[in-house]
C-alpha cells in the first residue's frame, strides 16, 4: 500500500508575515529562499518542520537566519499537510518528519545539515509526496523508491538482449 503524503504549499511571506502564523492549522514543513554566498541568490537555503508548534514560533527560532547576506530578502514558504480522511495529531507529525526527511534528501538545502546524505531507513519504501500550489522550486512528486533505495535491491538488473540475468 502506496503512503502518500499531500503538501500544499503557500508564500512567498517575509519573516514579518510569518510571525502571525500562529493558528491550529500552521504546523507542517516549510522551505526558506535568500541569497547564499555560494550558491547564488534566490536559492533554496533550508527545509524545516514545524510539529508541536506554529510556523510562527518555530521558524523564528533559527539562529542561522543571521548567518544569510540579508535577513530581510528571506523568502519563506509554508506547507500544510492535506488529506481525505483525518489523522490523529500522531499520525499527523510522524507524516511531517517522514516528509521533511525525503524532501531534504531529494533537494539538498544548502544550510540542512541533517538527512543531506541519508535518511537512516526511516523513510518507507511505498511513501509518495506529493507537492501541491506553489512549491517554488520543489519537485512535484518524489518516492522513496526512485530517491533512497537502490534498484539492486528491489529489481533484477537487466542484462543485454539475448543474455541471462548477471
Amino acid at each position: 500500500m502506496t503512503n502518500q503524503i499531500h503538501i500544499q504549499w503557500d508564500g512567498p511571506f517575509s519573516l514579518e508575515q510569518i510571525k502571525l502564523m500562529d493558528t491550529r492549522t500552521d504546523y507542517g514543513l516549510y522551505q526558506v529562499y535568500g541569497t547564499h554566498t555560494v550558491y547564488g541568490s534566490n536559492v533554496l537555503l533550508y527545509i524545516g518542520q514545524a510539529t508541536y508548534q506554529t510556523f510562527g514560533t518555530r521558524i523564528l527560532q533559527h539562529s542561522k537566519w543571521g548567518y544569510v547576506p540579508d535577513e530581510k530578502e528571506l523568502k519563506v514558504y509554508v506547507g500544510r499537510f492535506a488529506g481525505n480522511e483525518p489523522v490523529t495529531e500522531e499520525e499527523w507529525n510522524a507524516q511531517i518528519s517522514i516528509a521533511e526527511k525525503l524532501i531534504i534528501f531529494t533537494h539538498s538545502p544548502a544550510l540542512n545539515s541533517a538527512n543531506i546524505n541519508s535518511t537512516g531507513n526511516s523513510v518507507p519504501i511505498e511513501t509518495h509526496v506529493y507537492n501541491w500550489g506553489n512549491r517554488r522550486n520543489l519537485l512535484p512528486e518524489v518516492s522513496a523508491l526512485r530517491y533512497l533505495y537502490n534498484d539492486d535491491e528491489h529489481f533484477p538488473t537487466y542484462s543485454i538482449y539475448g543474455q541471462e540475468f548477471a
